[in-house]
């Protein structure tokens, strides 16, 4: 399930090999994320456990004050006060005189003119209009009429004076809610140096400011509503709030507010009771015990902020070096895919982050940590092998690095071991649920182990058996959400992508069975084959069916050209081309099928096997023609490109192709025929070391061919024909004949 490999070519003797400086810059990159996760995560000091509790929690053991400490008030009750203390903090307003100096400065400027122009005899009616109207202040033309009668202007223009002076001594505003301001009946209002208490319904906002100045005129000019009209559209400009909220003070006052509020509720004496074992940790001890934890993590020595991530990165030097020592001389081609190393690196930062959100942020209990994830994705991508010692090392490597107690170990190997078991062959979407269900009765069997050795209450244990049951909940999800990441970003496939290949219904399948269905039949049987020998020998029995209906796809271009898809009673096509032309035509499928699968994103696991199913075997028929015309022809070019299995999967893939087609040629396909026949294409194989890349041991070989042979005794299997009525015959004859031509 691994990219396809380069072939490994020596070098020459004049030039020095070729340094793969992107391969060891990605490997490096691998173990610098690796180290900084262990310095990293942990990002700040463990506290004793004894001192981790929560609300309602059963005490393990007897707690007391090792020293005289201050008991904190907890963070929701002190926030809750500091926000008491801060609302009850008035808003803060300040009286800008400038406000209002530059409102009546202008009401100034404007009644001494208009008077002026008022008394002026000399003017025009219409020019007396006129000029009023550009003195300033927006008037209207009826309104402009009125203030040019002489009486009415005096009068006008002295109350309006007397009411703008009035307004601004008691404060006007922008808006008032409801009679609030900023939410408050009551405001701090500052004036120069003096500061007093004000009711806001005191204030004016504009709004009520013009309403003050309209009943004002109302009631002094009952008589004139001219003079209301005038008086309304000259306050309608000079009204400004000269009272303004000071946010900056406000705030600055809150703050000082907060910080009166005291922090402290009491005190611990030396060796005063806080918890008793087995007792229920109440409200008074949880404060006690976190403001315990609080001191105990704050009297760390400075010089433990540098050597805890040093020592992390050591441990964490070591576990790789265990487990890539493990990979290096057990299992080569995954020690050097990159591919698969940034797998492994990606879970162990999953299961490292989800200890340190889980255990270090959250404070749940350690027995929730998801490890299982790790080995839930390496056995639905490999083997079981590998997915077993990386659960080990990745449990021993979590512990360690994130200062765990040791049950984690024994739950997360658990776990992780019943985890690998219990994917080993995923087929359905309910096999998740089984496997659910499995490894979350083993985790909860690795608790009950640990907790009643200890004689742990009733209470404690049900409370770690359900955090138990969380963990593989977690673990399940994790999985689920990973798997398609991992296989889409690394290129690796699981079983589940696998499946979902097998579907007949897909279009290139349906496509093959159409244009091709000589070749869909060839695929399908070779996929039975292949599928019992994988299963003979404990191989990927799905990834090898898989392959095998894909194998073939590059004929789907030139299908005729291919012996299973000629007519019965037709010509070849062949005999009419030159061998050489034949070989480059039978070789083409190699190549399209590589496009072809391209194309549809078939993944590294399925694309392999076009051009490894062949090896570098020669075609036998087309050489030995050639041979005939011209003695002298060159066997490579015969001889399919390759490379050659580099897989179990891919090898039992290019015995059961060749076993096949050969069992199209047998006249009689009586059982020791086949058995011979298969003997025949196997032996041929090995000798001509096509089988000598892909691991295969010769005892594996022969279970191989065991299991090909009642396959294609059932496949070849002739029924023994029906006794026949021969009166019923004769009558069935007679009425063909009477059937017209």
């Amino acid at each position: 399930m691994n990219a396809l490999e380069p072939i490994a070519r020596p070098a020459l003797p004049d030039r020095a090999r070729s340094i793969r400086w992107g391969y060891y810059a990605v490997r490096a990159l691998l173990i610098v994320v690796l180290l900084a996760l262990a310095a990293l995560l942990p990002r700040h000091p463990r506290v004793e456990e004894k001192y981790r509790y929560r609300l309602g929690d059963i005490a393990r053991e007897r707690i007391v004050g090792p020293y005289d400490f201050r008991v904190q008030k907890d963070e929701p009750t002190l926030r809750r006060q500091q926000q008491a203390a801060a609302v009850a903090v008035p808003p803060v307003f300040v009286v800008d005189p400038r406000v209002s100096a530059a409102s009546l400065d202008r009401f100034g400027h404007f009644q001494q003119a208009a008077l002026a122009l008022v008394a002026d005899a000399t003017l025009a009616p219409a020019e007396r209009l006129r000029q009023l109207r550009g003195l300033g202040l927006p008037l209207g033309e009826a309104n402009a009429r009125s203030l040019a009668a002489p009486g009415r202007a005096r009068r006008v223009l002295r109350d309006l004076e007397g009411w703008l002076h009035e307004l601004y001594a008691a404060g006007v505003t922008l808006e008032k809610r409801d009679g609030f301001l900023e939410g408050y009946r009551s405001i701090a209002l500052r004036d120069g140096a003096s500061e007093q208490p004000r009711v806001a319904g005191l204030l004016f906002d504009r709004d009520e400011a013009l309403a003050f100045i309209g009943g004002r005129a109302r009631e002094a000019y009952p008589n004139d509503p001219a003079s209301v009209a005038l008086v309304l559209e000259l306050a309608q400009p000079l009204v400004q709030p000269n009272v303004v909220y000071d946010r900056a003070e406000t705030e600055w006052r809150r703050v000082q507010a907060k910080g009166t509020v005291p922090t402290v509720l009491g005190g611990v004496q030396k060796d005063e009771l806080i918890v008793d074992a087995n007792q229920h940790v109440d409200r008074a001890a949880l404060l006690k015990l976190r403001s315990l934890r609080d001191i105990e993590a704050a009297r760390r020595q400075r010089s433990e902020i540098f050597y805890p991530p040093a020592a992390r990165m050591a441990l964490m030097v070591l576990f790789i070096a265990i487990f890539s020592l493990y990979l290096r001389f057990e299992l080569p081609q995954v020690f050097r895919d990159n591919a698969m190393l940034a797998m492994f690196t990606l879970l162990v930062a999953v299961v490292m982050g989800a200890t340190e959100l889980l255990v270090g942020t959250l404070g749940i209990s350690e027995f929730t940590i998801p490890l299982a994830v790790a080995p839930l994705v390496v056995a639905s991508l490999m083997e079981k092998r590998p997915a077993l010692v990386f659960t080990l090392v990745l449990a021993v490597a979590t512990a360690a690095i994130m200062e765990l107690k040791p049950p984690f170990v024994l739950v997360g190997v658990v776990g992780g071991v019943t985890a690998v078991y219990s994917v080993a062959k995923l087929r359905h979407r309910w096999h998740f649920l089984r496997a659910n269900l499995i490894m979350t009765a083993a985790i909860l069997a690795a608790i009950m182990a640990w907790d009643l050795g200890r004689a742990t209450p009733p209470e404690l244990l049900l409370h770690d058996a359900l955090w138990g049951a969380l963990n593989g909940f977690l673990a399940i999800a994790l999985a689920f959400l990973l798997l398609p990441v991992v296989e889409h970003a690394l290129g690796l496939t699981s079983d589940i992508t696998l499946l979902e290949l097998s579907d007949l219904n897909r279009p290139l399948l349906r496509r093959l069975q159409l244009e091709a269905p000589g070749t869909y039949h060839h695929s399908m049987v070779v996929g039975s084959l292949a599928e019992r020998a994988a299963e003979a020998i404990g191989a990927n029995s799905l990834l090898a069916r898989v392959s095998a209906y894909y194998h073939d796809i590059g004929k789907l271009p030139k299908a005729p050209y291919y012996a299973e898809n000629e007519p019965a009673a037709g010509r070849s096509r062949h005999e009419l081309l030159a061998p050489s032309m034949s070989a480059l035509v039978v070789k083409s499928h190699i190549t399209e099928g590589l496009e072809l699968a391209r194309r549809e994103r078939l993944p590294s696991a399925v694309r392999i096997a076009i051009p490894e199913h062949h090896g570098t075997m020669v075609m036998a028929f087309f050489y030995e023609k050639a041979l005939h015309a011209e003695p002298a022809v060159q066997r490579e070019d015969y001889c399919y490109p390759g490379p050659r299995p580099r897989s179990k999967e891919t090898a039992i893939l290019m015995l059961a192709d060749g076993v096949e087609g050969a069992s199209r040629a047998l006249q009689e396909p009586t059982p020791s025929r086949i058995r011979g026949l298969v003997t025949r294409i196997v032996d041929e194989r090995v000798r001509d070391g096509q089988l000598d890349d892909c691991g295969l041991t010769l005892s594996e070989v022969a279970r191989i061919r065991e299991a090909f042979i009642p396959v294609l005794t059932a496949i070849f299997h002739v029924r023994a024909p029906y006794p026949e009525d021969s009166r019923r015959r004769q009558k069935a004859d007679a009425d063909l004949r009477k059937e017209p031509s």
